[in-house]
């Protein structure tokens, strides 16, 4: 059975409470879990743990890849916005009610908007996956929704690339189906005031920030990609 579900608004001082009890809880068990299983590598995490309101965004090709954000963040909490369907599953949903999880209604995408204000001017990063549906263990990014670019130049915020790399494994040779390695790469921030143009509409110079960001993603995967990776045209 379903749950009810209303975008987060405003969050209660035991529901900050719970969200931080819950990431020290969770947050090893996860580490055990998932760093080993992908042997996963980080680039350029600094840019990540920096202080200060941010939004970033990566491709999305991995069930577990929120948690690779989370890690290269760490200790840092990631505010992550996800479809409603998220919330509401009678499974996992109650893990994303406790870390906080923007659910985003397919019907309505812009009520997260007054959540995602109140976290950017409470300097929090907010982790946007730009694809919106999950391609698993897709190497070729594409067709970005501008949303968190959007809130980027709104707030005048910088906006992080995040590049998740698949990595073949010597495994592979034998299984296949085994989990790939991966290398999550942090970008350079992207400034909304280097995409302004005098006169623009908000919406246009968002478009052109996620054409840049999805660029950067692609180039990252075709430089560092062994295999996965997109191949040169």
């Amino acid at each position: 059975m379903e749950r009810s579900y209303r975008p987060l608004i405003r969050e209660s001082l035991f529901r900050r409470r719970l969200r931080i009890v819950g990431s020290y809880l969770f947050y090893p068990f996860l580490w055990m879990t998932f760093i080993p299983l992908y042997r996963l590598r980080v680039s350029g995490q600094g840019r990540l743990k920096a202080s200060g309101a941010t939004v970033s965004i990566m491709n999305h090709c991995i069930y577990f890849e929120w948690f690779f954000v989370w890690h290269a963040a760490w200790p840092r909490l990631v505010r992550f916005t996800a479809e409603e369907a998220n919330i509401l599953r009678p499974d996992a949903g109650w893990f994303n009610w406790i870390m906080g999880v923007m659910g985003i209604p397919e019907d309505h995408p812009m009520a997260i908007a007054a959540t995602v204000r109140r976290c950017l001017n409470n300097g929090e990063l907010v982790h946007f996956f730009p694809e919106g549906v999950l391609k698993p263990r897709n190497q070729r990014p594409e067709g970005f929704m501008i949303g968190a670019a959007w809130f980027a130049c709104l707030h005048d915020v910088p906006l992080i690339p995040l590049t998740e790399i698949l990595l073949k494994r010597q495994i592979h040779r034998f299984l296949p189906w085994w989990p790939p390695g991966i290398k999550l790469v942090v970008g350079e921030p992207m400034h909304p005031r280097n995409f302004h143009n005098s006169g623009e509409r908000l919406r246009h110079r968002a478009a052109r920030m996620t054409e840049q960001a999805e660029k950067i993603i692609r180039d990252t995967i075709i430089r560092e990609g062994n295999g996965y990776g997109l191949k040169e045209e």
